[in-house]
């Protein structure tokens, strides 16, 4: 048994797969998307360079470059601690079969190389290092510098592993990250400029790399020492026993069966993977507006800063809205089994993402300090997105039939079930619609007609809700047999 076997039992299993000429296109789409996102990202990396050259000609570029990279690295941290799996999605079935840990240990590792993460080294400080040589004549100083820069972010890759399976090492690493923040604030050391000052250090003595290159195959030892004394059934694979919080949401004891679903939903985002991912997600769509709100060139444009407010309140109800009823995909049959109704069942998720979006809006506050006009524009914007908005996501949720697995981190570049072109369609009416009736009134009587439009509609969705909410849940148990089925197939 050799690692290319394994390659080749996923190309047979992507092409026995179900509905696989649907993945090929999914494929095609984002290997366009990808080549889009490359050119552009490195484009980025051609001109920082240019640009900070340009900006501080007194101070050496590449010495800015190495501070922005500190930066760079840590918010890549962030984003794999999030949304970077390893791949061991067929590890049960081989653990059955005579093949050796060995193998099947190294084989999960060097998949994890070809994470979206691993490639942002090439498209951000190759480029760099490519214009350096163009630029100074500085050949190996710069084969130097980028390769360092690249094994210090497979180190990342493969310590990511160790902090997301082990809980010690996370309190340990979040215990670091919040000294290390006070050292910086209330002690004379920064550590973006210590950082920028080891990596031109390194560059200046070639022999640094193969330290660096000792560092990984150390890092990479360790992750496969951990991992191979927890590679049984018993340990590492089997699902543990979870010591949740004594969180019973009593105070939903009142509500009758509606008070049991949002329950449920609580519980859900609260004990798993995937929807602290939403919730993540969500804090992070509250600073959206600061992109906008602190730019002169978009704050003026009304358009714009209407678009900025949906986002600032309504990242939640996007987000998590156009998956129902995929988040109970996992149970959905049993679901179904039970003495409930549809009508019941959507009004408690349309309640969450109202108290969603009040919740964001308060959360918000801070944005009164640009003023109360831009506070009364995400004021207005809530309204419609719990009046509006959360019903246009509930509504496209009904064409989702592919079921979450909720302890497994969403992985946007090689989950092509995901892609669903209903879904990319619905962003139109998300989005489109609330740009149109502002321009609309605005264009026609002006002054704050636009914003009045938006509270309109938004109020009025709240009044009519009933309606709305029955007829969502026609369109649901009209396709309730399709969804089982689906939800039961993948």
């Amino acid at each position: 048994m050799t690692s290319l076997k394994f390659w080749q039992f996923d190309i047979k299993a992507f092409f026995r797969a179900p509905q696989w000429e649907v993945a090929i296109v999914a494929k095609i789409f984002m290997a366009i998307f990808g080549a889009y996102l490359f050119l552009s990202v490195m484009a980025i990396g051609v001109g920082a360079y240019y640009v900070l050259q340009k900006e501080f000609p007194n101070e050496p570029t590449i010495d800015l470059i190495n501070k922005g990279v500190f930066f760079i690295f840590l918010i890549e941290a962030i984003l794999r601690y999030f949304f970077q799996n390893l791949p061991n999605t067929q590890v049960q079935y081989w653990i059955l079969l005579s093949i050796k840990k060995r193998l099947i240990i190294n084989n999960l590792l060097f998949r994890s190389l070809l994470s979206p993460f691993n490639f942002i080294p090439w498209l951000l400080y190759f480029p760099v290092a490519v214009v350096r040589i163009i630029e100074e004549g500085m050949g190996l100083d710069s084969f130097v510098w980028f390769f360092q820069l690249l094994f210090l972010s497979l180190i990342l890759n493969f310590l990511i592993f160790l902090i997301n399976k082990n809980t010690k090492v996370l309190i340990t690493s979040l215990a670091l990250v919040a000294i290390g923040i006070g050292i910086e604030i209330y002690f004379e050391f920064s550590f973006y400029k210590n950082f920028a000052k080891a990596i031109h250090w390194a560059e200046q003595y070639p022999l640094s790399l193969p330290l660096a290159i000792f560092l990984l195959a150390i890092t990479y030892k360790v992750v496969y020492q951990f991992l191979k004394a927890r590679f049984y059934f018993d340990m590492g694979l089997a699902k543990k026993p979870e010591k949740m919080l004594r969180l019973g949401f009593s105070f939903l004891g009142g509500y009758g069966r509606l008070g049991v679903f949002l329950k449920n939903d609580l519980r859900l985002l609260r004990r798993n993977t995937r929807p602290k991912q939403i919730l993540l997600f969500s804090v992070m769509s509250l600073f959206y507006g600061l992109v906008f709100f602190t730019t002169d060139i978009y704050k003026e444009n009304s358009l714009l800063v209407i678009f900025a407010s949906l986002f600032v309140t309504a990242g939640f109800s996007m987000t998590y809205g156009q998956q129902v009823p995929a988040w109970d995909g996992e149970y959905f049959g049993f679901l179904m089994t039970q003495n409930l109704t549809y009508r019941e069942y959507f009004e408690s998720k349309w309640r969450l993402m109202a108290v969603s979006v009040f919740l964001s809006l308060i959360l918000s506050s801070f944005y009164l300090l640009f003023g109360w006009k831009i506070y009364l524009i995400i004021m207005t914007t809530a309204i419609y997105n719990i009046g509006v908005g959360s019903f246009i996501n509930l509504y496209s949720g009904a064409f989702n039939r592919v079921p979450i697995k909720l302890n497994v981190k969403a992985n946007t570049f090689s989950n092509t079930k995901a892609f669903s072109l209903t879904q990319l369609l619905f962003t139109i009416p998300k989005l489109g619609l609330p740009i149109f009736i502002f321009f609309i009134a605005d264009f026609v009587w002006g002054g704050k007609a636009g914003l009045f439009s938006l509270a309109f509609f938004g109020g009025l969705g709240i009044v009519f809700k009933h309606y709305i909410l029955n007829h969502l849940a026609k369109i649901y148990t009209l396709g309730k047999h399709k969804t089982i089925a689906a939800f039961t197939k993948n």
